[in-house]
């Protein structure tokens, strides 16, 4: 094998460095890993591949995507050996509190990041973790029924290594973790640490509700006490001081009317001053 090729299967994803990963963190609960060199998108392949439920939990990572989707069905930049694609299944009885599990996803992004020594990462509600202000990641989720039961697809993408001229737009700019020392031969480790972290909340939401977690989300809320709008369907739907969430994972913006709870759906938080 020579140098590239050498460095080509170093950066590579692989179901058993993932597993092994997270047997060293000890999950409790260890899902069913799939691992592909591409898909058109991670999220859709979990979705329809359902009948693969068992026991376990889904958990699917792809290197490249030639669909990727973020909300509102956006595209979502996903060039092969540089970042992370992944998809994983919550499958439950009852109904949780959906709105709000995005931001139990993004936590638990940040958490397992902070414990890799990652400084400068903010919240952006409902759904991105920001690095140094700009956009390193995302969430996206979708619920399905399946057999009877409440199925939600979590899909995740991460910006891992941007450094090959990537065209990617975002109205905050971009972040990716090869600024602060990570690279794409890190990602079946971030893979694990990710899905450890989120296992751990998981369980305290689904057990006491998103108010357990609502003053640590709020900790790293990045727009908190700022000036903000909420933008939906292109127009102003309000605009005020940001005054943090509720119990429910709402955002709280406090107006000349009063203080108003947003609920996630298709709507877009900026800076008031931004256009």
């Amino acid at each position: 094998m020579d140098i590239k090729s050498a460095e080509e299967a170093k950066r590579r994803l692989s179901q058993v460095g993932i597993e092994s990963a997270m047997a060293d963190m000890a999950v409790k609960k260890m899902p069913q890993v799939f691992v592909f060199d591409e898909l058109s998108s991670s999220n859709q392949w979990v979705v329809e591949n359902l009948q693969l439920l068992s026991a376990h939990e889904m958990l699917c990572i792809t290197d490249s995507q030639t669909c990727g989707r973020g909300r509102a069905g956006r595209d979502w930049c996903s060039p092969a050996a540089s970042n992370i694609y992944m998809s994983f299944t919550i499958t439950t009885d009852r109904v949780p509190e959906i709105a709000s599990i995005s931001l139990v996803i993004g936590l638990a992004l940040v958490k397992s990041l902070s414990k890799m020594g990652i400084d400068g990462l903010a919240l952006k509600w409902p759904n991105d973790v920001l690095l140094d202000s700009k956009k390193l990641a995302g969430v996206l989720i979708e619920a399905k029924n399946y057999n009877g039961r409440l199925v939600l697809v979590v899909g995740i993408g991460i910006n891992v290594d941007m450094s090959a001229g990537i065209n990617l737009q975002s109205e905050l700019g971009w972040a990716d973790l090869s600024a602060v020392g990570l690279s794409a031969a890190d990602r079946n480790d971030i893979v694990a640490r990710v899905y450890s972290e989120y296992e751990q909340l998981i369980s305290q939401f689904l057990d006491k509700g998103f108010a357990s977690l609502r003053e640590e989300w709020e900790r790293h809320d990045a727009f908190m006490g700022k000036s903000v709008k909420v933008i939906e369907n292109n127009k102003v739907l309000c605009e005020g001081e940001e005054s943090g969430i509720d119990d429910r994972g709402c955002l709280l913006i406090k107006t000349d009317a009063g203080v108003k709870a947003v609920h996630s759906g298709d709507v877009s938080l900026r800076i008031k001053h931004e256009n």
